[in-house]
Formats: structure tokens, C-alpha cells, sequence
């Protein structure tokens, strides 16, 4: 399929790596581009981007690279609308994602998880099910792991766990998932996508090659989901309702079609939206025909997901929490639902466009005091203050927001880190903006 075939890489970093990597196997005739100078890159992507046989352009993404072309395959950050894949199109240089390469290349079945949150912890969750099971299982996608990397040589025999966004999903066209998850819909990337009525349609590419002998697991509770038709596949509902979906909460227990399946206290992770994680997962095992005894020993042996309500430590009875990958206001709104008392909030970053009004409420409700940072910060200082919210102080960066915390933070107080936004204000990703918060964690309590 790709054999002699010139193909572009679009952006190097991790899936861009792995993508090079696995096209040159393939056979193909592979450049690489990237906007970043290959000197300015971190040592392991320089590394790996200089070992491979590959011809390397970075600094920038110079047109002339299009000449005889027959593909790019497109780093998902990267807009559609840079002035490179423009003339692509002018050309009629077709484009795909790294997923639809990693889908191309693979004989596997996927479970395919998409929606605005709860997609990491659902993704990690039911592949910790599913691995249970008697066939052999690998996880990837955008939970951090490039899929090209797992899935490249696997058989059909092999089912592969993949978490999806929808700068993924834009660029896929063959994608075919054997199960496709939604675990919600709320505002989102509209920086890139303009609308909501554009995000969806991104998401529900997820489903567009489905037919009747597929499933579409899809979480009732949410209004805009719950009015989609979602395609060709057999739906499976989820609800923390009783009777309002095939898998549902009652009276303290999983339950599917009438089927106590396991207890809700079985799942250690806090918060009533991992329970509706943990639906959406069991739902797709049961698609799967999974035993009731697999899943309840894949929902107890779950320890949760690095910078996702992330419990980090206890130090002078101070706990912390990293929940780094809380990205838009609306997965803020979840970790401060998810605790019983007020908690200091550091929050900001990145501006996609989102508004913090509908956090205000909250922020009244629970948050002792608020720290905000970043090129977002001022627009949350003044919107809370607007809705009455006065306990907030605005910060130079996250250290300066974690210091200022733990200056005033007493035993028995919570410091949590969910920023409400992305992080490519400061960050390369919201995985590197958590392991600075943990290293600000590790660095005052060894100073104390």
C-alpha cells in the first residue's frame, strides 16, 4: 500500500515519529517536516528523528517538499488552514491522520473512545477490562502512546484500545472501530473548529464506516448525545439512571439489562463522573461478551490515569491533586465536583476560545481561594470577579501560583491543579505542565 509511495510526515513529535517510522518499514519514500529547528527540538525526538532513513526538513514547512508527492500524513495539531496544506489541496495532495495510518496498517479490532472529557480515564479503564479477556489487548492513541507504534503487524485476533480526538478524527476517512464510545459533548476547540455543529461532525467521523454488526456505546445523560442518531451501529446506552439505558447504576450497583454486574464500590476512583467512565467501559466489554467476573476484576485492579485527579501527596496535611489534563472549563467543573469541601484552585493557560462564566457558581460554592496564571488568567480573574467571586489572586506562572497556594494552605486543605485550559501557553502538553506541578510538590517538600 505504501511501498515507493512519497509520503510527508507533517509535524514530528511523538506520533510523528512513530508514523516515520513505521511508513519506512512500509517501504515508502518518507520526508519529515517540522516548524520547530531540529537543534530546538527535546533530545529524544532529535535522536530518533536523526537515526532514521528519512529525509528531515525542519525549521520550517517549505511548499516546494509537495513536488510528486502521493500523501501527507498530519500531525493532529497542525491547523488545515497553514498556507502548506493549502497548496496540498490546490495540488489534490491528499492528507490523513496518524490514527487513520495506524488503522490502515492494522488487521486488529478497535475500541474507539471519543467525546470532550472523561476519554483518557475511559480509554485507560476499559482496556484494563478487556485485558481480562482471552484475547490480547494494547492501548494507545491520543492517551500518549502513538498507535502506529501498537498497532503496525497486529492480527485480527488483537483489540486495540484507542482514545480519540477530534483533530484525529477530521483527517480520517476508513476508520472502521468493531466499538465506538461518546462519553459526552460540551464546547470545545472552537478556536479550531468555529462552531459546535463543525465539532460534532468531527466526533461522529468516529462512526461514519460503521454497519450493523458494530456497536455505538453512547452516555444518555448527555442532551446533545442523546438527540444524535449515531449511524449504522447497534446502540448500547448508559446512564447513572436506572432504566434509562442497557447499563446503568442501581441501588449501588453496575448493572446491565437487569444484571447486577458489580459494585459500585468496586471502582476506587472518586467522583460521579468515573462512574459514568466506568459504564461506558462496561458497556464495551459486555459488546465484547466479556464474563461479569472479568470486568469486576478489571474495575478493582483500576489505579486511575497519571494528571487525571491525580492524588500526588500529602505534605504538613496538605493534600494535592494533578488533574492537568482538565483542559476546558468543563472538566474543571468535574474535579471540583468531585470533593466534598473547598479546595485551592490553581487554574488558566492557553485561550481556545472558552468562557469561565459557568464555573463562577462553583468557584463560590467550592473553592476556598483561587490562583490564576498564564495567558488566560487575567480573563478568569475578572470573570469570577464579576460573578462575586473575590477570593482570587492573579500569578506570574504555575510556580508562582503553587507557592502563593502553599503559602496560605492549612492542614487538612486541598491545592488543585486543573487549569480549565490547555497548556501551549507554557507547555508543550498538559502532560509536561503535571509533572511540573509534581515537581514543585517534590521540591517544597524537600526544602521543608
Amino acid at each position: 500500500m505504501f511501498s515507493g509511495k512519497k509520503v510527508i510526515v507533517l509535524g514530528g513529535a511523538k506520533s510523528g515519529i512513530s508514523a516515520a517510522q513505521v511508513l519506512v518499514r512500509l517501504g515508502a519514500e518518507v520526508t519529515l517536516t517540522d516548524i520547530t529547528p531540529l537543534h530546538q527540538m527535546p533530545e529524544p525526538e532529535r535522536i530518533a528523528l536523526q537515526d532514521m532513513n528519512i529525509r528531515l526538513v525542519t525549521g520550517s514547512h517549505p511548499t516546494t517538499l509537495l513536488s510528486g508527492a502521493d500523501l501527507i500524513v498530519k500531525n493532529p495539531g497542525i491547523s488545515p488552514e497553514i498556507e502548506f496544506l493549502q497548496t496540498a489541496r490546490e495540488l489534490g495532495i491528499p492528507w490523513i491522520s496518524e490514527l487513520e495510518l495506524a488503522w490502515l496498517i492494522s488487521k486488529a479490532e478497535f475500541v474507539a473512545i471519543t467525546g470532550t472529557n472523561g476519554k483518557t480515564t475511559t480509554t485507560a479503564l476499559t482496556g484494563e477490562i478487556l485485558a481480562r479477556g482471552s484475547r490480547p489487548v494494547a492501548v494507545g492513541g491520543n492517551i500518549g502512546i502513538p498507535l502506529t507504534g501498537i498497532s503496525f503487524g497486529k492480527g485480527p485476533e488483537w483489540l486495540l484500545v484507542v482514545e480519540t480526538s477530534s483533530f484525529q478524527l477530521e483527517d480520517c476517512y476508513k476508520l472502521h472501530p468493531r466499538v465506538a464510545i461518546f462519553t459526552n459533548l460540551t464546547p470545545d476547540h472552537l478556536d479550531r473548529h468555529k462552531s459546535m455543529e463543525n465539532y460534532l461532525a468531527a466526533k461522529l467521523r468516529l462512526i461514519q464506516n460503521q454497519d450493523s454488526d458494530d456497536y455505538v456505546v453512547v452516555n444518555r445523560d448527555d442532551p446533545i448525545l442523546a438527540r444524535q442518531s449515531f449511524g449504522r451501529g447497534q446502540k448500547i446506552w448508559y446512564s447513572l439512571k436506572p432504566g434509562q439505558g442497557d447499563c446503568y447504576i442501581e441501588d449501588g450497583w453496575f448493572c446491565w439489562r437487569g444484571e447486577r454486574l458489580a459494585p459500585a464500590g468496586d471502582l476506587s476512583l472518586p467522583g460521579e463522573h468515573n462512574l459514568q467512565n466506568a459504564l461506558a467501559a462496561i458497556a464495551a466489554a459486555k459488546a465484547l461478551r466479556l464474563p461479569a467476573e472479568e470486568i469486576r476484576q478489571g474495575l478493582r485492579g483500576f489505579a486511575g490515569v497519571e494528571h487525571r485527579l491525580e492524588y500526588v501527596g500529602e505534605v504538613r496535611g496538605i493534600k494535592f491533586y494533578n488533574d492537568s489534563k482538565a483542559t476546558n472549563p468543563e472538566s474543571t467543573s468535574t474535579a471540583l465536583h468531585s470533593f466534598a469541601g473547598k479546595v485551592l484552585l490553581l487554574a488558566g493557560g492557553y485561550d481556545k476560545g472558552a468562557e469561565f462564566v459557568e464555573l463562577v457558581p462553583l468557584f463560590l460554592e467550592k473553592v476556598k481561594h483561587l490562583f490564576t496564571f498564564g495567558d488566560t488568567g487575567e480573563k478568569i480573574r475578572r470573570e469570577a470577579i464579576a460573578g462575586g467571586f473575590m477570593e482570587v489572586s492573579p500569578t506570574l506562572d504555575l510556580a508562582d501560583a503553587f507557592n502563593q497556594a502553599v503559602s496560605i494552605a492549612s492542614p487538612g486543605d486541598i491545592v488543585l491543579l486543573s487549569p480549565a485550559c490547555a497548556s501551549w501557553d507554557q507547555y508543550a502538553n498538559f502532560e509536561e505542565r503535571g509533572k511540573h506541578f509534581k515537581a514543585l510538590i517534590k521540591s517544597w517538600r524537600e526544602k521543608l
